[in-house]
């Protein structure tokens, strides 16, 4: 088996983003709606030389992945790698493929993520152990002075 392609018959990566959220119809057709991959966070602020506070931001993730000729159990894992390279406790979900091989699942996550730092964070997608792909997402900090309302306006 090619290092490079660890899963040769499948499971295959259909798609791997995030985003605000997914809309489904009645048919199961998915809309993926506002996909993202940087957020620039914009508090306002009475002092503008401090860091960046912590925050939380609720993502949605979709998969789509394909069976291939891949059948029976998976292990999903979903990793969050922070800035610091420190990582996250893992998300974890058992897959299981049959049927045809252009069958597949789809998978849609709402994650809230509390974001302590600027910079990218990855979320990390394992399936057996196996890394098949990496979503990065920045968090960029961009703070806005808030006016002194005490200040009386009428002195000069």
């Amino acid at each position: 088996m090619r290092k490079d392609m660890p899963f040769k018959d499948g499971p295959y990566l259909e798609a791997a983003f995030l985003c605000e959220k997914v809309l489904q119809e009645t048919n199961g057709v998915k809309s993926a709606i506002r996909i993202i991959d940087r957020l620039t966070h914009s508090p306002y602020v009475t002092d503008t030389s401090h860091d960046m506070e912590a925050f939380t931001y609720n993502l949605t993730l979709l998969l789509k992945l394909k069976s291939g000729w891949a059948r029976g159990n998976f292990t999903l894992e979903i990793k969050l790698s922070k800035p610091s390279g420190e990582l996250s406790t893992p998300l974890q979900q058992q897959l299981v493929f049959e049927g045809e091989e252009d069958r597949g699942i789809d998978l849609v996550a709402g994650i809230t993520v509390n974001f302590e730092t600027t910079g990218i964070y990855w979320f990390e997608v394992y399936l057996n152990n196996i890394c098949i792909t990496k979503i990065p997402f920045r968090v960029i900090y961009m703070p806005r002075q808030r006016r002194d309302s005490s200040r009386d306006l009428s002195q000069g």
